[in-house]
């Protein structure tokens, strides 16, 4: 999440560049998007859900926890078993300025980071559209993969994504993930799910050149 005044909405942490290049691990991000959406956990039940063994997930949660993406939940951990929590709800990246000494130490952080996110989207994108056809119908239809092509300024751009942002903001305020003492097994009591909606926004035609591979080209060589 790119950091914009809506930022102070919500609980986040800005990592320096040490910490977003931590953070710049498949899976890593995926344990802490685990522990954010379905809340504290032990290295045993995420290495069940992943697929990793206990020694592995246990490692990257040390390394979390290290960086400040995650803590001990004092409250749950009993003796040798030990729950792990997420410390914030968002990471957020600020772009840094052109005058900071800093500012290619951060940008080289920041394109690392954006780049694993982007697999990762990509990758629960896939999964979700697998998916689909097993889905409820009303589930179906409240799911979409839409663009809205349009022409503007950066600042315009800027705007735009700042008031969708706000108003994702104010719904995730009013239907929470999870309340608070609620554990990941708990079935809500109701026909609520965990939904997400993905804001990405980026030049078009940056995204549309390059990148791809002509096949009928390779066949005449």
């Amino acid at each position: 999440m790119d950091e914009h005044d809506f930022s102070s909405k919500i609980d986040s942490i800005t990592p320096s560049p040490a910490q977003l290049r931590a953070l710049t691990h498949p899976i890593r991000l995926r344990l802490l998007g685990l522990l954010r959406i379905d809340g504290p956990q032990t290295a045993s039940d995420l290495a069940r859900r992943t697929g990793l063994n206990t020694g592995s997930t246990s490692y990257h949660l040390r390394m979390l926890a290290k960086n400040g993406f995650i803590e001990k939940d004092q409250d749950r951990s009993k003796g040798r078993k030990l729950f792990w929590k997420s410390s914030n709800t968002a990471t957020v990246t600020d772009t840094p300025h052109q005058d900071d000494p800093e500012a290619q130490t951060k940008m080289d952080a920041m394109y690392g980071f954006q780049q694993m996110v982007a697999a990762e989207y990509s990758r629960q994108m896939l999964a979700a559209t697998s998916q689909w056809q097993t889905l409820a119908p009303e589930w179906q239809d409240a799911s979409t993969l839409s663009d809205f092509p349009i022409r503007v300024t950066a600042q315009e751009a800027k705007e735009i994504v700042h008031r969708i942002a706000s108003i994702l903001l104010d719904e995730l305020h009013k239907h929470p993930l999870q309340n608070a003492g609620e554990s990941p097994e708990t079935k809500p009591d109701d026909d609520t799910q965990a939904f997400t909606i993905q804001l990405l926004a980026f030049p078009l035609h940056a995204a549309l050149s390059g990148g791809l591979q002509d096949d009928e080209d390779d066949e005449g060589e």
